[in-house]
């Protein structure tokens, strides 16, 4: 604070007051060596000679209290526009700490929101995948003119492919694939339907579960191939979710486990 830093009006009535004194001072002190002189000479004092010091004692009061009463009302005001800076100063930095923790608090919950969102898709895209070889049939008879015999339907060989879960999954999806053992194709390529005929192999047309312990159950379907010439290769993926996450999708509309292959 610079008590130096007065503002027009009260720098002219400092000085006026300033100079008022000086002028006290000055004419106090020029009464006085009038007295003086004047006792030493053996001149009576006059009324006129006594009332001057009283006068000079008086301009100096009014001047130290008019300058008194100005350097309080400066000290007053400068401490007034300090707390006031002060105060605002405080607002700000609040206002600066509450839209941080409110930003934090978004970015806060957001996380939680996307780890919960990521635990429950990695919780849904749990998957188990079953893949078997079936190899080429035997007829029952031999084919005339020494070719080889043709296998029947009747004569296919059968296979159930099952995979094991959790007994509080919910089964989502069962996907199929099928190809020939020398097929170029890719697993993706090869998917096919429940019930499908592919050459001369098939899947069944429903899939079945069943208990496999206290802690497991298995999703099966049965594959069937009469083939007499090549061998053929299957492939069960079943997607499923835990309890955790079967309650989130439990008012979806879910599919029969065999046409969700399609």
């Amino acid at each position: 604070m610079n008590p130096f830093n007065l503002d027009i009006k009260e720098s002219a009535t400092a000085v006026a007051a300033l100079g008022t004194a000086i002028g006290a001072l000055a004419q106090l002190r020029m009464a006085w060596r009038k007295e003086v002189s004047e006792r030493a000479r053996g001149v009576p004092a006059t009324k006129k000679s006594r009332r001057g010091p009283v006068l000079a004692v008086l301009l100096l009061l009014i001047a130290a209290v008019v300058s008194g009463f100005l350097l309080s009302q400066y000290l007053i005001k400068q401490s007034d526009r300090d707390s006031a800076a002060l105060r605002s100063d405080l607002q700000t930095q609040v206002a600066r700490i509450s839209a941080t923790a409110e930003r934090l608090e978004r970015v806060t919950v957001s996380d939680q929101n996307s780890t919960a969102r990521a635990q429950d898709e990695g919780r849904g895209a749990d998957a188990v995948t079953v893949t078997t070889t079936v190899g080429p049939c035997h007829a029952g008879s031999a084919a005339t003119d020494g070719a080889a015999a043709l296998c029947s339907e009747q004569e296919a060989l059968h296979v159930t492919l099952c995979g094991s879960v959790p007994s509080s999954a919910m089964v989502t999806a069962t996907i199929l694939y099928a190809r020939t053992e020398i097929s170029p194709q890719s697993w993706v390529e090869s998917r096919v339907a429940p019930g499908q005929d592919i050459g001369r192999a098939r899947f069944a047309e429903k899939t079945f579960e069943q208990s496999e312990s206290q802690q497991t159950k298995q999703v099966c379907t049965g594959f069937s191939a009469w083939d007499g010439e090549q061998a053929y290769s299957a492939r069960l993926v079943v997607t499923y979710t835990l309890a955790t996450a079967a309650r989130e999708v439990s008012n979806a509309a879910v599919a029969p486990i065999a046409a969700a292959a399609k």
